[in-house]
């Protein structure tokens, strides 16, 4: 037996029948929040570029592009350009074993296939729950040191989990997933030196893509070298490097609690890089306590993050709106002055205001090596008034020990969907994600957020 295959046989061991009520309920939120960051990101230009090299209105009209009028385009086409869109605002659910964001490389894949293949809710939900399992256990074996090295696990492990979701959609048996997820060895990519551009969120439609592409190719009999992983040139020692993954941990536990459900999937909070999130919401702890703060009472901000973190949210001066998603200092002061983070915080434009740019310079950030890597301080020093500190180790939202409530995710849902589904279409768009049933067509999903 190889690695690709015992994954295969324990990825197929997942059953919409056997799985519990609350994973189900789960799964029906992400579709939901997947497709409602993706509306958001509906004027994102390079989405529309993206449309342009692949001359999408040309191909097959398989699968509808959410959000564009109606159009549709191939499944390959339709889960690049969604998948994209998923991640274009980084507004996308998280998790923490990972690393990364789980369903925005899996909900695009299975819903493409799902409205092509005219499956049901329970084969689509079946298929994403697959899908996040395999890609969150291989994190288990490879982070952290997957991500440390420059990696993008939301692309390079998240392709897996697509991948496992499109097996499960075209209903291979145990050989054919084996040998797609082999193929998609040959597809993982995403480094981080792209975060902070419209590349970040083209890793993930990549992902989508590629997954679709190797099984579309393996159901047509495409084969390859089942030892993809484990080869002395395959995915673990090239990707990770000898001695620093954990073949064994992936493997492991499969019978026991899912990852869906523990550590489980963090709706996200704040429309911008989770790594700066624990400071923001120090720093909302301030304000709740002590109210705005007036910016020209502030003589400085100190942030502290994780090592891990830090690394690529340390960017004290950020040049565009995109930039200032990933700037740890930007949005802690951001958040000190303004009480929030929103989605339209981030024009290119208008970014940058005055009190902000004030602001900056007096910004400094720091890391730290705990235990917790997701513990954020800060420390406001003012000028009438007490150094005042506060910290933050686990967001609002971030999975099942205080999760967002179905009511308070309708609310994202209502703010992302403002362009494409206003008013009472997003109430009854959401409604129909929440209400999906096993033996439910999806058909009626479809032509709601297709935003005709």
């Amino acid at each position: 037996m190889t690695f690709a295959t015992d994954l295969a046989t324990r990825a197929l061991s997942i059953h919409i029948d056997t799985v519990p009520p609350e994973a189900i309920h789960i799964a029906r939120r992400a579709f939901a929040d997947t497709v409602g960051v993706a509306l958001a990101a509906l004027d994102a230009p390079y989405l529309a570029t993206l449309e342009d090299v692949l001359d999408a209105s040309l191909s097959a009209k398989q699968a509808t592009l959410w959000g564009r009028g109606g159009r549709k385009t191939s499944v390959l086409h339709a889960a690049l350009i969604n998948g994209t869109a998923a991640h274009a605002l980084d507004f996308d659910d998280c998790s923490t074993t990972m690393g990364g964001h789980p369903s925005a490389p899996i909900v695009p894949v299975v819903l493409a296939l799902a409205e092509h293949q005219a499956a049901t809710a329970g084969e689509a939900i079946e298929a994403y729950l697959t899908g996040v399992e395999v890609c969150t256990r291989m994190a288990r074996g490879l982070l952290p040191h997957h991500y440390e090295k420059g990696w993008h696990p939301t692309a390079t492990l998240g392709v897996f989990g697509a991948t496992a979701a499109a097996a499960r959609m075209m209903k291979f048996d145990e050989h054919q997933m084996a040998t797609a997820l082999c193929v998609a060895v040959s597809m993982a990519s995403g480094l981080k030196s792209n975060f902070g551009t419209p590349v970040k969120p083209l890793h993930v439609g990549q992902a989508a893509h590629n997954a679709v592409m190797a099984a579309l190719l393996v159901s047509r009999g495409m084969d390859a070298n089942l030892s993809a992983f484990e080869h002395t040139y395959g995915f673990f020692n090239l990707f990770n490097g000898e001695g620093t993954y954990d073949a064994e941990a992936i493997l492991a536990d499969w019978q026991g609690e899912m990852e869906v459900l523990n550590p489980g999937i963090a709706i996200k909070q704040h429309p911008c890089c989770g790594s700066a999130h624990s400071a923001i919401d120090a720093a909302l702890k301030l304000v709740a306590e002590h109210g705005l703060f007036d910016p020209d009472n502030i003589v400085a901000i100190e942030t502290e993050t994780h090592t891990r973190r830090l690394a690529h949210t340390n960017r004290p001066e950020p040049r565009t709106g995109l930039d200032a998603k990933f700037s740890v200092q930007f949005l802690t002061a951001k958040a000190l002055v303004d009480g929030h983070i929103r989605l339209n915080d981030f024009d290119d434009d208008t970014f940058l205001t005055p009190v902000l740019s004030r602001l900056l310079p007096k910004v400094s950030s720091a890391a730290h090596d705990d235990a917790n890597a997701y513990l954020g301080r800060v420390k406001l020093t003012l000028r009438d008034g007490p150094i005042l500190q506060a910290e933050a180790e686990t967001r609002f939202g971030r999975g099942p020990g205080n999760p967002m409530s179905d009511a308070e995710l309708f609310g994202k849902f209502s703010d992302c969907t403002a362009q494409a589904l206003p008013g009472e279409r997003a109430r009854k768009t959401f409604a129909a994600f929440m209400a999906l049933q096993p033996h439910d067509s999806m058909n009626a999903v479809f032509g709601m957020i297709g935003g005709e």
